[in-house]
């Protein structure tokens, strides 16, 4: 129906994902006051869903949910491989394709025209996108990628077209790990340290961080310490030197596990400089010591993993937007007037009680 609004039917499209209506939405009892009880067809939230927040997560886990976005997936998949061999059709040197005719070599949009056709044929059975989306999905992906597709027509799969960090990736995984750890623990350090200046901060998890303050404190107070000791060394009845001493170094173990994490923080820093740093050049030293065949499977990758994400993107924004419109429904019926006037007359009850107490009734 050409009528329907395009939230009518995401909201369709999420009920049918999740099998039936009545998963989310309760058939309405019979007895349910300040309801159409005439309609059969007349539903009400089930109880599964006490919260409006509730809605999100429900929809998003539900099995159905994912089960009907894995399926989508996998026609997508399937899709891909069927057709890889019109995209490989576009390198220079690429052999005749049979039964591909219109995978003309270098000719991207020919190529374009062709896959678009193709993809909304294949997605014709499934109903969380509409045709409309399909295609400007696949039009967006093409567009994103219209140069390296223009690079492969003209000079094939040369391992420039590999992102620096792609071609890292497949070269030095190692390398990208050692920066990867060293970022995500840089990162929590700093955030320990953030923590420590914050006022009425607690080392709960004793982790040895103190602020500068404390630092101070502590640096003058094993000072004091020392120095006394020094003195009791001399004059004995100044105090006891050892007891001193016990408190100089219960104090320098403090700064001690306190400098050690500066000290981290510092070697973590020089790390992820160094890397930082020869980057460019183990970039260059991938390119050169790719093969060509290595490049071909590192951007048909690519090629793939974008195809896939742009079209997850588009499946993620649709539920949302179906979420959005359940949501609408809560806000509008979850709470019937008949509920709202109970609870205005009981807050009306109690006033009076109050009133009546203080004896202004």
């Amino acid at each position: 129906d050409s009528s329907l609004t395009h939230s009518t039917l995401q909201l369709r499209a999420t009920m049918s994902a999740i099998r039936h209506p009545c998963l989310i939405m309760g058939q309405c009892p019979s007895n349910f006051e300040g309801r159409n009880t005439r309609d059969e067809t007349y539903l009400d939230f089930a109880p599964v869903l006490t919260d409006k927040r509730d809605i999100a997560d429900f929809v998003t886990r539900h099995r159905g949910v994912t089960t009907r976005h894995q399926q989508f997936m996998d026609t997508l998949e399937g899709w891909w491989q069927t057709n890889l061999p019109i995209v490989e059709a576009l390198a220079p040197d690429a052999p005749d394709v049979n039964g591909h005719q219109e995978a003309k070599p270098r000719n991207v949009y020919v190529m374009r025209s062709g896959l678009l056709s193709g993809i909304e044929q294949a997605m014709a059975e499934q109903n969380l996108l509409t045709p409309f989306q399909v295609r400007g999905a696949f039009a967006n992906y093409v567009d994103v990628l219209k140069a390296d597709f223009k690079s492969i027509a003209a000079s094939g799969w040369g391992p420039e077209l590999i992102p620096d960090e792609e071609i890292l990736q497949s070269q030095f995984p190692e390398i990208l790990q050692d920066l990867e750890q060293a970022q995500t623990r840089l990162a929590e350090l700093q955030a320990l340290f953030a923590a420590a200046d914050e006022e009425e901060f607690e080392d709960t998890d004793d982790t040895g961080v103190m602020n500068s303050d404390q630092v101070k404190g502590l640096k003058a107070r094993l000072k004091e310490a020392k120095g006394m000791a020094r003195l009791c060394k001399r004059d004995p009845s100044m105090g006891q030197a050892a007891s001193y001493q016990r408190e100089a170094e219960q104090i320098e173990a403090q700064l001690q596990r306190h400098k050690l994490l500066e000290d981290e923080v510092k070697t973590l820093r020089a790390t992820i400089r160094g890397i930082e740093g020869k980057r460019d050049e183990l970039v260059q030293s991938a390119r050169e010591k790719i093969s060509l065949d290595e490049a071909r499977s590192v951007i048909i990758e690519r090629l793939r993993q974008l195809l896939m994400d742009t079209y997850h993107a588009y499946l993620r924004a649709d539920q949302r937007a179906c979420i959005r419109a359940i949501e609408n429904l809560w806000s509008k019926y979850a709470v019937t007037a008949r509920q709202i006037e109970a609870e205005r007359d009981a807050a009306s009850r109690q006033l009076r009680a109050f009133l009546v107490e203080l004896g202004y009734e």
